[in-house]
């Protein structure tokens, strides 16, 4: 992200790599991205356009029929006919073909082909007017399609350069070998070279502003993109934020503060709803003999893997391990009663045992054990607070110490009611 971030920042440093392509990464999302809005502002605007085209040719009928010259009146409308049903064949083409996953993922391609046909279609009908204003007017439309798709649909200007030349003049050929009333050179026949003029010079004219646009879309879509990555930055500074203020940085389990916040949340709830709320008190029996023994280096291990044995047991995403402090953990089990409690902390007694760490100053066993103390609180009768619910956990632990260490106390079994 960082190094993206700061290609991005050189390039927008230097406008005239706009007029270039990018990065090629970067120069494919800018495309795939261009594409997307295209197909979105297609889909948005394709039944107001296919009405307006509509409009547009019962307007242009009418017309035509009183101003056309009545020898040449038949053939014209046949033309404009003819030119529109082509014009609404490619524009309903468009949405049906992106609706298919293949062609939304080919849209240039798709779009290539339909351009090739719109301009192909409207220069080959609009050689076919023989009235003199009617032809000027109909290269006039040429000259519409090929803004259209210069401007509109966002594809590469080399590529609609190649496209509108190739199927204007394909147009140009086809009329000249099925039209016998025409003097094709292009030095003696007006329309022709009306025709001729107004496709270089609209080809020409839009590839170079096409290539402008594009060079500013390209700055906007770097400038997007920087902004959307200063965003991620910025939440994963705020997330690497909230995780070390609520993070043990030695066991990565959650730290005290944490605990008391969430401890706070599920207490209120508990007293909501009347469900039991069980903590779980955990201390590693002569670990102070342990890191004597061993070097800090290698109490913080253990405590790594005293923790890792914890969380195995907590399957539920309201439950959670915290350190408390030292060799001192405290486990939270929201909706837990003290049966349920009892059978964790033996399951957590058991797994430490499995770590067989090995610690020889014990004069409890052989490996690392330890103590675990067990309170709960069934709301609203027994009427104890936060501060009195972790003292009964911590009395636990006391008794499990003063009977032998390695072991489970349950604070409700210690003062039977």
């Amino acid at each position: 992200m960082i190094q993206e971030d700061e290609l991005i920042r050189e390039m927008l440093a230097d406008k005239r790599l706009m007029l270039r392509s990018l990065h090629p990464e970067l120069e494919n999302a800018f495309w795939t991205t261009l594409a997307e809005r295209s197909t979105n502002m297609i889909n948005s605007f394709l039944i107001p356009g296919i009405i307006v085209y509509l409009i547009l040719g019962m307007i242009n009928l009418p017309i035509l029929y009183y101003l056309s010259w009545g020898y040449f009146r038949s053939n014209e409308l046949y033309n404009l006919i003819y030119t529109y049903v082509c014009g609404s064949i490619c524009l309903i083409a468009i949405p049906v073909l992106l609706r298919k996953s293949f062609f939304g993922r080919h849209f240039y391609q798709v779009m290539a082909v339909v351009c090739f046909f719109g301009v192909l279609s409207t220069a080959y009908f609009s050689l076919q007017f023989k009235t003199p204003w009617v032809a000027q007017a109909a290269t006039y439309d040429v000259v519409l399609v090929y803004i259209l798709i210069y401007f509109m649909i966002g594809m590469k200007p080399r590529v609609i350069f190649t496209i509108g030349l190739s199927a204007g003049f394909l147009a140009l050929l086809i009329a000249y070998l099925q039209t016998v009333d025409y003097d094709f050179a292009w030095y003696s026949n007006e329309e022709v070279v009306r025709y001729v003029y107004y496709v270089v010079l609209i080809n020409l004219t839009g590839f170079v502003v096409s290539n402008v646009n594009i060079a500013k879309e390209r700055v906007n879509f770097l400038q997007s993109r920087l902004l959307e990555l200063d965003k991620q930055h910025a939440e994963r500074m705020s997330d690497e934020l909230i995780r070390l203020t609520r993070e043990d940085p030695v066991t990565g389990l959650a730290n005290r503060r944490y605990f008391n916040e969430r401890m706070s949340e599920e207490w209120e709830r508990a007293q909501r709803s009347g469900e039991p709320l069980s903590v779980l008190f955990v201390d590693i029996d002569h670990f102070k003999a342990y890191n004597d023994a061993y070097g800090h280096q290698l109490g913080d291990e253990t405590l790594k893997q005293v923790a890792t044995a914890l969380h195995q047991f907590l399957y539920r995403s309201t439950d959670l391990a915290s350190r408390y402090g030292g060799e001192e953990f405290v486990v939270l089990l929201p909706n837990t009663p003290a049966v349920g409690a009892r059978v964790v902390a033996d399951k957590v007694l058991a797994a430490v045992d499995a770590l067989e760490i090995e610690h020889r100053k014990s004069r409890t066993a052989k490996f690392v054990t330890v103590s675990v103390g067990v309170a709960t609180s069934t709301p609203p009768d027994d009427g104890i607070s936060i501060e009195e619910l972790i003292r009964r956990a911590d009395e636990g632990v006391y008794k499990a110490k003063a009977d032998g260490r390695h072991r489970v106390c349950v604070y409700d079994e210690i003062h039977p009611e």
